[in-house]
């Protein structure tokens, strides 16, 4: 047996910053005596709550790594799928979460830069806790992996509160991501963790999709969003090459789409078959989970500490359907369809000119390179706009899942 000075013992986290409380001073959100239960009362600290968090993280990276694989028989909306099992394991973390660690009570924004920095091993993990929690419903709802994990089913049996439901999630969970950013940057409390870029990076291919846009306004303001987590993915560049080398991969891969873009829209109804590479999508999505370290390293590290990239050998050609639109009412008790902004379509705005370099990942359908890990009609993608649902055919040309 273990002597007491040899048993790990508990990560010890930093004490919470004056100003933050468990108290609960909202009238609203004022609890009757009693009803405060001991697993509630009991603070873990907040490294072991990063720690927790840091679980379904993984949980949820391995559900985007299977990319909806042929063989699931369970629908995302079904209460036994991953999906719903991923969501309901966030559901009961945030449920035992200290009310102090939130956003509200612990008042980032009433800080001077002065204390942020006297407590700077607070706020990191915060700050940690604050992004991941907001990338994991970013990527359980990603509109093209959550696209890809539906293929399988038709329109009609997409229930519509799902669609809200997710709709919903992506729109509020990215613009959350953003606003953190922005307060780090208003407080001048830069942030050096590595492990922000993937997380940013999933939010930032969202913003790169919405940003192709017939509303001149709601594009200008998805491409801002997208160059602001570029931004900050690159800031962290300056120190690791890990998030650097993610950088690179969301400006080549914003290559990729503008110049298809034009090419799409450039062609004429009979001959716009033009598909967008994903495999930079899937390298940057897969950032935070996949290895880039070549084969020798395996001898080094072990098998079970490195994953690859599985490269494939075949691909088929999937003919479906984007899922309905959910309707809305507007203020005047009109039915409409579609999700927050309009959608993008053939007839969208041209963006600024490509560069006249070949860009690698735009291919002609007969011309797809069957090696590639799956590619999307240029058309399609840019008639998501703001979220995944829609009616285009011919959507995806997806090699074997791995």
């Amino acid at each position: 047996m273990l002597q007491d000075d040899k048993t790990p013992k508990p990560f010890e986290s930093p004490e919470a910053p004056l100003g933050t409380s468990s108290a609960i001073r909202d009238a609203s959100l004022e609890q009757p005596e009693g009803v405060t239960s001991d697993e509630e009362a009991k603070d873990l600290g907040i490294f072991m709550y990063a720690i927790q968090l840091s679980e379904i993280w993984r949980k949820t990276a391995r559900w985007a790594h299977r990319r909806g694989k042929p063989g699931g028989s369970l629908p995302s909306w079904s209460s036994q799928s991953e999906y719903a099992q991923i969501m309901a394991h966030l559901m009961e973390y945030e449920s035992k979460f200290p009310w102090k660690y939130r956003f509200r009570p612990a008042r980032y924004s009433e800080h001077e830069p002065a204390q942020l920095e006297q407590h700077r091993d607070f706020w990191v993990t915060w700050f940690l806790l604050q992004m991941m929690y907001h990338s994991i419903l970013c990527l359980l709802n990603h509109p093209l992996v959550m696209s890809l994990a539906l293929r399988n089913f038709r329109m009609t049996q997409v229930p519509e509160v799902f669609l809200q439901h997710t709709a919903y999630l992506t729109t509020n969970h990215t613009h959350w991501i953003v606003h953190l950013l922005d307060l780090s940057k208003q407080k001048q409390f830069n942030l050096y963790d590595p492990a922000l870029a993937p997380l940013v990076a999933i939010t930032a291919t969202i913003y790169l999709q919405q940003s192709f846009s017939e509303d001149p306004g709601v594009r200008a303001k998805k491409q801002e969003c997208f160059r602001k987590c570029v931004s900050f993915i690159q800031d962290l560049g300056a120190f690791w090459p890990y998030s650097k080398a993610i950088a690179e991969k969301l400006e080549q891969f914003e290559r990729v789409v503008s110049t298809s873009f034009h090419d799409s829209v450039g062609r004429s109804e009979a001959d716009r078959r033009v598909f967008i590479d994903l495999s930079l999508f899937w390298d940057i999505i897969e950032s935070s989970f996949t290895s880039e370290l070549p084969r020798a390293a395996d001898s080094y590290f072990g098998t079970s500490l490195t994953v690859h990239r599985q490269p494939l050998n075949t691909a088929t050609f999937f003919r479906s359907q984007f899922l309905p639109e959910p309707t809305h009412i507007n203020e005047n008790g009109m039915a409409s369809g579609g999700v927050g902004e309009p959608f993008a379509g053939s007839s969208a705005p041209q963006l600024s000119p490509p560069s006249n370099n070949v860009v690698p990942g735009i291919s002609v359908v007969d011309q797809v390179d069957p090696f590639h890990e799956g590619a999307i009609l240029a058309e399609s993608y840019f008639a998501q706009g703001d979220d995944f649902v829609g009616s285009m055919d011919d959507w995806w040309f997806q090699g074997r899942s791995i």
